[in-house]
Formats: structure tokens, C-alpha cells, sequence
């Protein structure tokens, strides 16, 4: 007998997340512990990782970013085969980004979004809202810098890298003005949504944008240059 039923959303927080009252602890509903990571601790690397290593530590960022990017799509690869039944590689590419926005959202990194128009030139663009990752971004600003978005962005190339089997970089292209806290008397919730664009792509090609982001260009000017004949 084969079963033709549709597996429903499995990244549902109503029941993706366990808690338990008595301890305080949440979990998966594959029984595996999750940690809420604070604001606080999130920038407190950043500030660290800038007193001690300047600009550099925009580097050690995209570095802890595509490690964390990897082991992550490598656990999160296991469940999703094992509740669908088949392998990554056997499941559609519409299919797999609908549960890749799932997981986004339930593990606290905000809504993410994926546009494939520009794929016959080898770019995808990534747009996240509201993402924890952004948390700390701010850092950067202080020495009249752009902002710090190297996590997000090396956790993004991490995941199309282990996803494509291939060398894929990310680059943050678009950002809203990130702030280290909630202006007094605002509720969080009336505050400007944040974003951030990134644009997707070989090593080759988003070496190419970084300096032009400097420079002061952004998304629909670099997709230009970058598709010009």
C-alpha cells in the first residue's frame, strides 16, 4: 500500500515546541533541547569581537555564522527526512523552501523569503524579517562603519552551500537601520519591521559585491551590474 497522504506542517509551533512548566526547558518534538539565546549575549559578541579584533571580526562573524549555518542544516536535514519519508534531494524545490520559511520562523529567525528571478545569472536574493540574527548588527555602526550582518550571512551560505553541494557565499545588499534597543515609551511591536537582503551566489560572484557595497551601492544597482551583457 502507498501512502499518498500530505505530511502536514511539521515546523508548527504548536507542536514542533514542547515546554516543560516544572523545569523550565523546551524541546523539539523529536525530544531535542532548545536554547533561547538572548539579546544580550548576542550583542556582547559583537561588542567583544570588535574591541579585540576590529574589523576583522567581521571575518570570525561570517565564519561562526557558516558553521552554525551548517551543523544546523545537517540536524534539521535528518528530521525532515525521516518525518517526510525520502530524502532532501527528493523533494521538490517549492516543497523544500515552504519548509525551509517554516523552520525559519519557528526557531526564531524571523520570516525569510526567496526570489529565484534572477537565477539564470547565477544570483538568488534572501530577504529576512525580523530575524534574530540581526540582533548586535548594530555594533558595526559605532565606527561609522556598515552594520555587522556577517552572522546571518554566513548561516545563509551555509545552508544553500550543504543545500546546492557547492561553494555558495551571501552578502548582506539591503538593510533597514538597525537600533540596540526599544526607543523609551515604544512597544516593540509599533516599531519599523527590520529587514535584510542578501544576495545568494558563488564565491566568485559575491566577491565581487562587497567592495561595491562599501561604496555605498545597493540590491537593484549590484543585480545590474552584475547581469549587464
Amino acid at each position: 500500500m502507498i501512502s499518498s497522504s500530505i505530511p502536514s506542517n511539521y515546523f508548527s509551533p504548536r507542536f514542533y515546541v514542547k515546554s516543560d512548566p516544572a523545569t523550565g526547558l523546551m524541546s523539539t518534538r523529536q525530544g531535542d533541547r532548545l536554547v533561547a539565546v538572548p539579546d544580550f549575549l548576542l550583542r556582547s559578541i559583537h561588542r567583544a569581537l570588535q574591541s579585540e579584533a576590529g574589523q576583522a571580526g567581521t571575518l570570525a562573524l561570517y565564519t561562526f555564522g557558516f558553521s552554525w549555518g551548517g551543523s544546523f542544516y545537517d540536524h534539521i536535514r535528518g528530521e525532515i527526512e525521516s518525518y517526510q519519508g525520502k530524502t532532501i534531494m527528493l523533494t521538490n524545490a517549492v516543497e523544500f523552501f515552504a519548509t525551509m520559511r517554516q523552520l525559519w520562523t519557528v526557531h526564531g529567525m524571523g520570516n525569510i523569503s526567496i526570489d529565484f528571478s534572477h537565477r539564470q545569472h547565477g544570483l538568488i536574493v534572501v530577504t529576512t524579517e525580523n530575524s534574530i540574527l540581526t540582533t548586535g548588527s548594530e555594533i558595526g555602526l559605532q565606527s561609522s562603519n556598515l552594520p555587522w550582518h556577517q552572522l546571518q550571512a554566513g548561516f545563509i551560505a551555509a545552508w544553500f552551500s550543504r543545500w546546492a553541494g557547492k561553494d555558495i557565499r551571501a552578502c548582506a545588499t539591503d538593510w533597514t537601520e538597525p537600533v540596540s534597543e526599544s526607543p523609551e515609551g515604544i512597544d516593540s511591536q509599533d516599531m519599523q519591521e527590520s529587514h535584510t537582503t542578501f544576495l545568494v551566489g558563488s564565491a566568485s560572484k559575491i566577491q565581487k559585491v562587497e567592495p561595491w557595497i562599501k561604496q555605498g551601492m545597493r540590491t537593484a544597482a549590484i543585480i545590474e551590474k552584475l547581469t549587464v551583457s
